[in-house]
């Protein structure tokens, strides 16, 4: 009875979640003067709140997924921080202790598709960002576990990923009528995602350029002009990225966020708090046997005393939150609030 109402609110939430098409987020790479990476992402949804996560190395989890899929257990080889709305285990995206950056968007194709069943572990979307944060070290390693883990066929939100790592590597990672399609290295001709398939938006960034219109609304256009145009001698990258993210910001951009992978440090800021604010992985202590930690993205402060320990009625209260305040969530019952901010707990330290 658990997994099965586990397993409904997985449907509730994430298909309201991903429903209004003006919701829409950008994301892109690009390198400094020294070749060193970094990632930008603008987040666009109804709701603002959230709480960056520090999710700890060396903790055993078990999937929660609904028949006919069969659960599966895992141990976390990295710590890493991320940026969460419906609490802790689900994030929107983040980044590991090896540098590993994973974002989503929703992906606006009728092609999109999940594999079906098969012999396979199958992980619905948002857990399966937290799996790739926990065990891959770099965009090879988040592609080749594709051969034992994919995104279930149970799962509702439509999503498609931009991962980069820090020795530069990038990819657009897709599901397209039930496979795995990955755009990477010489067949990335732009680091960016929007929300249509990534060939898509290669075609429409082309007609654009034929017709002469840089000032089309199309975000992946945008942004991989800028990108494109980027002499990483004029000026400071990060600053550059932030210009990205505000070139793109639609009216529900609520997050942009920029990552320096090399450095291991994130910089973001919010629709409420425009100051940049700047946290590093050196600031925690990602041990099993440490606090898992989290703070309210709109703090002012993000020194690492203002991180408080992570419990089930922190997570209860930013699921109530956001779910109140976006309207097609409000008629959740709370027992489904309930349960997901229970679900941490299932967490332990492994033993091994």
């Amino acid at each position: 009875m658990k997994s099965k109402i586990q397993f409904v609110i997985c449907l509730a939430v994430l298909a309201g979640l991903f429903s209004l098409d003006s919701d829409a987020c950008t994301t892109f790479s690009l390198k400094d003067r020294n070749k060193q990476p970094l990632f930008g992402r603008n987040f666009d949804f109804p709701a603002g709140q959230g709480q960056i996560h520090i999710n700890q190395r060396n903790r055993q989890k078990t999937s929660m997924i609904a028949a006919p899929e069969k659960p599966f257990t895992w141990t976390s080889r990295y710590g890493s921080i991320s940026f969460n709305q419906n609490g802790r285990e689900f994030p929107y995206g983040g980044m590991n202790e090896a540098g590993l950056v994973i974002e989503q968007m929703m992906h606006e194709s009728a092609d999109s598709q999940y594999p079906p069943q098969d012999d396979r572990h199958g992980l619905e979307e948002l857990q399966w960002i937290q799996y790739q944060l926990d065990v891959s070290a770099s965009v090879a390693d988040v592609i080749a576990s594709d051969r034992a883990v994919r995104i279930s066929f149970t799962s509702v939100a439509p999503l498609h990923f931009l991962a980069a790592d820090a020795n530069g590597d990038v990819a657009a990672i897709e599901y397209i009528n039930g496979q795995m399609v990955v755009h990477a290295g010489q067949d990335l001709k732009y680091p960016v995602l929007a929300n249509d398939t990534y060939d898509a938006s290669l075609a429409i960034k082309a007609s654009l350029d034929a017709a002469g219109g840089n000032g089309h609304p199309d975000r992946f256009a945008r942004a991989a002009g800028m990108v494109e145009a980027f002499n990483p001698n004029s000026g400071p990258a990060l600053e550059y990225a932030f210009d990205i993210l505000k070139n793109v910001s639609q009216g529900g951009t609520q997050w942009s966020i920029v990552y320096d992978l090399k450095k291991k440090a994130i910089f973001y800021r919010t629709r409420t708090n425009s100051r940049i604010r700047r946290i590093t992985m050196d600031m925690f202590d990602f041990s099993c046997a440490a606090a898992g930690l989290f703070a309210d993205i709109e703090a002012d402060d993000c020194a690492a005393a203002d991180f408080k320990t992570s419990t089930y009625e922190s997570n209860l209260k930013l699921i109530g939150d956001v779910w109140s305040s976006v309207e097609f969530l409000k008629a959740l019952p709370q027992e489904m609030r309930i349960a997901w901010a229970k679900f941490p707990a299932t967490t332990t330290c492994s033993k091994k």
